[in-house]
């Protein structure tokens, strides 16, 4: 007769288990269930009581048959693997310092920011911070597949994080910020094309602004202060071959003949254009300072109005021609730029602005172009001329 075997009922499982309407079966740190599915496991608070404690040669050999593969929440604490713990030294020696050449910004990058994604609160800071890093050694490595898994993995789980703690009113509004700061870079190196209009790239860089003019006093004065130093340049009067475009201005005027030349009445079109145009010259001047690259490179996508974003969906020919400026302005910043500007923005201008017209040649709506190459330097700079 076979032996019976005696089964221990359980008084509680795993949130996560318990989501899924799963029996869970409560192996420590990390259920059965849990770690087939690669997913994170979080207990509803400490640890799991039996009716009849299991023997501890049961536990020790659950613990070794299921170790953690990603960070996990056990009883309030994290658990590192040895890729999460190489990643966390990558971004503490080497990703942290292309975030800013400034030094007082660099070490907020490198030391308090990594204090802050420890506090158990913010767990979805340290996701995020784990992401860019692996992002960041896989493209030194783009054959260590590893890098690329754990970067996505760790990017959702800082997305779903921040959104979730957001609705809490005692939320680390230091954590918030980094952690957008941080999934917006993520998502701008990862963008294979500047005209991903629609992309998350754009929900993520456009809700940093309201969230810094809602806690400016409390950001501006708390431990993050030099960064906000450096997002917000001065900038010194630029010599000529550094000037703006001028030709732009000649986008809003209706005194020429372009096409859908009538947009213009509309006061929410005109504005659109305006104030992208406005945002896109002070990046253009903050390009030229290794300091505000990160300013140069983000904060015009972040200023950009739901209309222009539409008028970009559209494909409107000013739209695209101030998008190509844009690409032309980051074409130079990634000469000496860091790694995650680093794309091939010349041919993406051109890319842009092929549908309207190419050196010269008439467009299907008789849009002229004329492009000036200027050799005063040896940076590239893109003319608009409408006639």
């Amino acid at each position: 007769m076979p032996r019976i075997r005696h089964h221990h009922k359980t008084r509680t499982g795993c949130k996560t288990c318990k989501q899924r309407k799963v029996k869970c079966d409560e192996e420590l740190p990390m259920c059965k269930n849990c770690t087939r599915r690669g997913i994170e496991c979080v207990w509803i608070s400490g640890t799991p009581q039996l009716d009849s404690a299991p023997s501890r040669a049961s536990s020790t050999q659950s613990a070794h048959e299921n170790p953690p593969s990603m960070i996990s929440r056990f009883t309030g604490q994290f658990l590192f693997d040895m890729l999460d713990l190489q990643l966390m030294h990558h971004y503490a020696t080497v990703t942290s310092r292309s975030l800013s050449s400034d030094p007082a910004s660099s070490s907020v990058w490198g030391i308090i920011v990594p204090k802050i994604a420890f506090d158990v609160k913010n767990r979805y800071l340290l996701h995020a911070i784990l992401a860019l890093s692996a992002l960041h050694a896989h493209h030194a490595n783009p054959a260590a597949n590893q890098y690329a898994v754990a970067a996505s993995t760790h990017h959702l789980q800082a997305e779903t994080g921040v959104h979730n703690a957001e609705a809490d009113v005692e939320v680390d509004i230091n954590a918030v910020f980094i952690t957008l700061a941080l999934l917006a870079l993520y998502e701008f190196a990862t963008s294979s094309t500047a005209s991903s209009y629609s992309s998350s790239r754009q929900i993520t860089f456009r809700a940093i602004p309201p969230k810094v003019e809602q806690n400016w006093s409390q950001l501006r004065g708390g431990v993050l202060r030099p960064l906000f130093l450096t997002l917000v340049p001065t900038v010194a009067p630029t010599p000529l071959e550094r000037q703006f475009p001028s030709s732009l201005s000649t986008l809003l005027s209706t005194m020429h003949s372009p096409p859908e030349v009538e947009e213009l009445y509309d006061v929410s079109v005109y504005t659109a254009y305006k104030v992208s145009i406005h945002f896109l010259e002070r990046a253009w001047k903050a390009s030229f300072e290794k300091d505000y690259w990160m300013h140069a490179s983000c904060m015009w996508w972040a200023k950009l109005t739901d209309t222009f974003i539409r008028l970009l969906i559209e494909r409107r020919p000013r739209a695209l021609i101030i998008l190509a400026h844009y690409c032309v302005m980051m074409k130079r910043v990634a000469v000496d730029g860091p790694w995650w500007v680093r794309k091939q923005w010349g041919n993406e201008a051109a890319r842009i602005l092929a549908p309207l017209m190419i050196d010269g040649c008439p467009g299907q709506d008789g849009f002229r172009i004329s492009w000036t190459r200027h050799v005063k330097t040896r940076h590239l700079t893109l003319q608009v001329r409408i006639s």
